[in-house]
């Protein structure tokens, strides 16, 4: 394995962590949200930075099956969306939540919905 290859697998657990029960769409849409952060110049202005922080604040100890379907859909299409290849579905989001926990003022505008989340910056 290389650097690159350990990167795109920490990016990849980062997106299925974050909707881990969500279509492969929600998951490619928080990658979108990650490199959003990134382009912002959130830690550094890297991608593989911004997940990192991300796994590392959850601290959540679960894994993908790498049986299921939509993990694979996320893993063969993760690097159409991080080469910028697909356009960014989520508005220009910099966050995202589950959608049954958005508050009721949320302190941002909504961007849209994939799936079961809320994506808004």
């Amino acid at each position: 394995m290389d650097a690159s290859t350990f990167k795109g697998s920490i990016v990849a657990l980062a997106c299925w962590r974050a909707a881990p029960a969500g279509l492969h769409q929600t998951q490619l849409a928080v990658c979108q949200v990650f490199m959003n952060r990134a382009k912002e110049g959130w830690f550094s202005g890297d991608l593989y930075e911004n997940c990192a922080a991300f796994l590392a604040e959850e601290a959540v100890d679960v894994f993908p099956d790498p049986r299921d379907p939509q993990f694979g859909q996320l893993l063969s299409k993760l690097e159409s969306v991080t080469s910028g290849l697909v356009t960014d579905k989520t508005g220009g989001a910099m966050y995202f939540l589950h959608r049954e926990a958005v508050p009721e003022k949320l302190a941002g505008v909504v961007t849209t919905t994939i799936g079961n989340m809320v994506f808004f910056k």
